[in-house]
């Protein structure tokens, strides 16, 4: 065990200040690495044949090395920072007590953390004076032992601290002299261009799980967005999804070829941050005329409930994500409670995605752009566009999770229309419940007579809608009828409701307050009722509201 002179002389700062320069030397190496990839991209865009590919595929190799280095170059750091931490708080602890605590109370303290009391001036007869001195050599053992027990811990720091930073400095010794891992020739052909990935996410997955750490690596550097595809496992999704993140972020910040999508880069940056249970699963800043983003609260693929919520007009990743994965969070949150406190399952777990994987219509910007987005809103058009690929995410969370989860697709408005366009095309047995509100339809035409549910691909009694008061949308039938004219349909409350849990439950009124919470901020009744069929229990039963019977002018058809 140290002495209290050791500790006195130990600089723990110096550790901290060594680990973030040697993270700041190391970013810079990072980015010497980026650039050297980027001039090999851009060369390999007119420079063909054998020789390209040798080149091509020495490139690949170097930049996996450096990616090698770079990992274990941060270990190293870490361990400086996080231990020039620890022992200095555990130095400033100690010191405190020693030269401020103990001499306060007259103690007197020597280097090995032995304490001596004062002595009182007391007589044999004198039963005060040696209550006092009792007193204070309690006081002093106390103070020895909290001395004691400090240095200990420092010792315990030193010693933990030597090892893991001499493991880390060999793990980094040894890339110079351990070869660059293999690549199969079925990963190397993808590399090449001569072969493709499945993109059926089952045929993924079981590929997926047979390749190494370097392999996957080096379909990232082929593909850097490969963490968008479907049946990928969703650590790996948010592993390679972030590392993307962080590059597109450093070329937007400087002004480079993302500087356009700034904003929605920043806002999921922001979203993420500081929230270890947060999952970038989809990250798409080209495919779309809008970049395309899901995060999702909770790992789907270790969950037994797995929900899905599609928004439709207006949403955008800059503007909207952010509330998004709140709502979500809260659904998470309420879910697991009702699950414990309700449902006596408190062994079940929860994830919530927030889906923007499609392009939403826009009734924003120039007249131009509310003219197109008006347009866009009154068709299909890009429900169309999105639903199979909703479709493909049901399905690769389904695959990805080891057992079945029960999955929950939810849509709001436009992303309703998503919604069930996606169901028709997801093979059934996939999605278990369906949640829509604020819907003008779900794809299923507009016979009243027709089974619509069945068309969904989902169990019966398992499609659920919700209409709030004053809600025109959700009485459009446009695009089929409306879920509340359709038979199968299962209607839920929207109004105020003393919940089971004892929660007082503001209703929700308009278009807009489905998933948002009150103003007593708890989840309205429609966010607690989606939170109910997430969790796989009973929500409150209510009506489809007022039977308008608006007219479809686009299809001259009435629900009546």
């Amino acid at each position: 065990m140290p002495g209290i002179a050791h500790v006195r002389g130990c600089q723990p700062d110096s550790m901290v200040a060594y680990g973030r320069a040697l993270l700041t030397q190391n970013k810079a190496f990072a980015d010497q690495v980026e650039e050297m990839d980027r001039a090999v991209d851009s060369t390999m865009t007119s420079w063909q044949g054998d020789a390209a590919a040798a080149g091509s595929a020495r490139a690949l190799a170097e930049k996996l090395a450096a990616t090698h280095v770079d990992t274990a170059v941060v270990a190293v750091a870490e361990h400086y920072s996080e231990y020039g931490t620890r022992l200095g708080d555990i130095k400033a602890a100690l010191l405190a007590i020693v030269d401020v605590e103990a001499p306060a109370a007259g103690m007197a303290v020597v280097d090995d953390g032995s304490v001596t009391p004062p002595t009182m001036p007391y007589n044999d007869i004198s039963v005060y004076a040696a209550i006092a001195q009792r007193q204070l050599d309690d006081q002093a053992t106390a103070f020895e032992s909290r001395i004691k027990e400090q240095l200990a811990d420092f010792g315990d720091g030193e010693n933990q601290a030597a090892q893991s930073i001499q493991d880390a400095l060999t793990d980094l010794a040894d890339l110079r002299t351990t070869p660059a891992p293999a690549i199969s020739d079925p990963v190397q052909n993808i590399v090449a261009g001569n072969a493709a990935l499945p993109a059926d996410p089952q045929q993924l997955h079981d590929l997926w799980e047979t390749l190494s750490p370097a392999e996957k690596d080096a379909l990232y550097e082929h593909d850097q967005y490969i963490g968008n595809r479907d049946g990928l496992p969703a650590v790996d999704r948010d592993y390679y999804n972030q590392m993307k993140l962080e590059d597109e972020l450093a070329r937007a910040v400087n002004g480079g070829d993302k500087a356009e999508q700034l904003e929605d880069l920043q806002a999921i940056e922001e979203t993420l941050r500081d929230s270890p249970d947060r999952m970038l699963l989809v990250l798409d800043t080209e495919n779309g005329a809008e970049t395309h983003a899901a995060i999702s609260v909770g790992n789907p693929d270790t969950s037994d409930h797995v929900s899905v919520t599609t928004p439709g007009l207006n949403t955008t990743v800059g503007g909207s994500i952010g509330g998004m994965v709140s709502e979500a969070q809260a659904m998470r949150t309420e879910t697991e409670s009702s699950l414990a406190g309700l449902a006596g399952r408190s062994d079940e777990t929860v994830a919530t995605v927030a889906w923007i994987g499609y392009d939403p219509p826009q009734l924003s910007g120039s007249i131009e752009e509310t003219i197109s987005g008006g347009i866009q809103v009154a068709n299909d058009g890009n429900a169309q566009a999105g639903a199979p690929g909703l479709s493909r995410f049901y399905e690769g969370l389904d695959v990805s999770n080891a057992e079945d989860p029960h999955l929950t697709a939810i849509g709001h408005s436009y992303g309703s229309v998503v919604t069930g366009l996606a169901l028709q095309q997801t093979e059934p047995g996939i999605v278990d419940d369906m949640v829509v509100y604020g819907s003008p339809g779900v794809g299923t035409g507009h016979n009243p007579f027709e089974d619509a549910v069945d068309k969904l691909n989902i169990e019966p009694g398992h499609a659920y809608a919700m209409t709030a008061h004053d809600d025109p949308v959700a009485h459009f039938n446009r695009f089929g009828l409306s879920p509340g004219y359709i038979p199968g349909f299962t209607h839920l409350e929207t109004g105020p409701i003393h919940s089971s849990d004892g929660a007082m439950r503001e209703g929700a009124t308009g278009h807009s307050e489905y998933a948002r919470l009150g103003e007593n901020n708890q989840l309205r009744t429609t966010g607690y009722n989606t939170a109910m069929i997430v969790g796989g229990m009973t929500p409150v039963p209510g009506s489809a509201g007022p039977a308008t019977g608006f007219l479809d002018v686009m299809e001259g058809l009435s629900p009546g």
